[in-house]
């Protein structure tokens, strides 16, 4: 339910697939620039983005809480909304914990003197009813969705026509340090050494020269096999003691297919705007869009996915992205006028466990949902082990600030109280 299948042309509706074709190699609407050209270069194509998702808009709303990415889209349709006299209003979820936005929404409200709708998480504690009905015909599986529903139905309630969401800014900005190993391969391996002990917002590895110049560097000699090798071993896949034999084989699958793309570098821009533009994830993405804009009624686009912006940032080289030696660089560059100082040097995000759990507390606590933990319809269907993850669920009662358990334990709850509102 909440990653992609592995299989690309399915989806959650029986009889129903898509048709995914890889996008051809897609040009810059300009040519690619120098560094320094890149967060003006950048600048641009973000702009034309938001002008694409806004055409016949006269209203519109941004869900933003003061993070950079959502807090961009709200500088930009703010600039928008001034070229050609619409409005453009901020719909935040206002909750605090740790990263907490509240500040940089608040630095970011003075800096734009824009309108902030406020949505407290305990607000969204009636569309717990989600649960049981499902949105669209599929299980409501996102632990975010009623908060994010909510949210979406306020922006309707004040006039929006289109709501704006940042999805898609993490893998499309957030650069990566291995790609200082392609500033070494040019034959500046001094520089890239020199720029990767400098670099900020990342986790920083025992040796930074090891991790994250040189062993990305070998690795794109290694034959096929051992890089597809290290990409299952390296996968970011869970292991859920509760799954049972579908979900364990899904996920084994899964490490599989991760293993195998990690066999094909993206050497050249048409490679990387291909990577970018067909990664199966999206249709996931999608897939929630359109679930919560059938529930609330409001029309949803996501700017940081259209093709144009993906195939600009895919004609620069992938070290521009850490531009002045720090996570989402060249995006704090691009943007450095929309956004308070405070707001765009940030380096945190904020952890939405803190909202979660209000908004359970306030729809009747997840001690609430025991019923569901027996797990009868899974376990009937191969998906857990009922014992497994009864434990699994008390543990999450007693532990409500687990992440993984808000993503994963929720979606298997999801499903659970779907398939029983079906046989009722």
């Amino acid at each position: 339910m909440h990653w992609s299948s592995n299989r690309p042309r399915q989806t959650l509706y029986q009889g129903i697939d898509v048709d995914l074709v890889s996008a051809p190699p897609r040009e810059p609407q300009e040519p690619c620039p120098s560094m320094v050209e890149a967060p003006a270069f950048l600048r641009r194509a973000l702009e034309r983005a938001v002008d694409v998702a806004l055409v016949g808009v006269r209203r519109a709303a941004v869900l933003t809480g003061g993070g950079v990415d959502s807090s961009v889209l709200m500088g930009l349709a703010s600039r928008w909304a001034e070229r050609t006299g619409g409005t453009v209003f901020a719909v935040s979820l206002d909750f605090g914990g740790p990263g907490d936005d509240r500040p940089h929404l608040r630095a970011l409200e003075q800096h734009l003197g824009c309108e902030v709708v406020r949505v407290r998480p305990e607000d969204a504690a009636p569309r717990i009813a989600l649960l049981d009905t499902g949105a669209d015909c599929a299980p409501a599986h996102s632990s975010t969705m009623p908060m994010e529903v909510e949210m979406l139905a306020r922006a309707r309630a004040h006039g929006a026509e289109r709501v704006l969401g940042g999805a898609g800014g993490d893998e499309l900005f957030g650069g990566a340090p291995s790609a200082l190993a392609n500033v070494a391969r040019r034959g500046h391996p001094l520089r890239a050494i020199r720029t990767a002990h400098r670099l900020e917002g990342f986790s920083r590895p025992r040796s930074v020269t090891w991790s994250w110049v040189v062993r990305p560097l070998l690795g794109r000699y290694l034959p096929k096999r051992m890089r597809a090798a290290r990409g299952r071993r390296h996968a970011l896949v869970p292991t859920l003691p509760w799954a049972g034999p579908v979900v364990r084989s899904y996920l084994e699958e899964k490490r599989c297919l991760l293993g195998e793309a990690n066999r094909r570098v993206p050497r050249n821009a048409s490679e990387r705007f291909a990577t970018l533009h067909d990664d199966a994830h999206q249709v996931v993405v999608a897939s929630g869009r359109q679930v919560e804009e059938h529930v609330s009624g409001v029309d949803c686009w996501y700017p940081y996915l259209d093709p144009d912006l993906m195939a600009a940032v895919a004609s620069m080289e992938p070290e521009y992205l850490i531009f002045g030696d720090r996570w989402r660089g060249l995006l704090r560059a691009a943007a450095h006028d929309l956004l308070p100082e405070s707001l765009r040097e940030r380096m945190d995000k904020a952890h939405f466990e803190p909202a979660m759990r209000r908004w359970i507390e306030a729809a009747g606590g997840l001690a609430s949902l025991r019923p569901l933990a027996s797990g009868r319809e899974l376990g009937a269907l191969g998906l857990v082990e009922p014992a497994a993850f009864a434990a699994a669920f008390e543990q999450f009662v007693a532990d409500p600030d687990d992440g993984l358990s808000w993503v994963s334990l929720w979606a298997a709850l999801a499903v659970e109280a779907f398939l029983r509102g079906r046989a009722r």
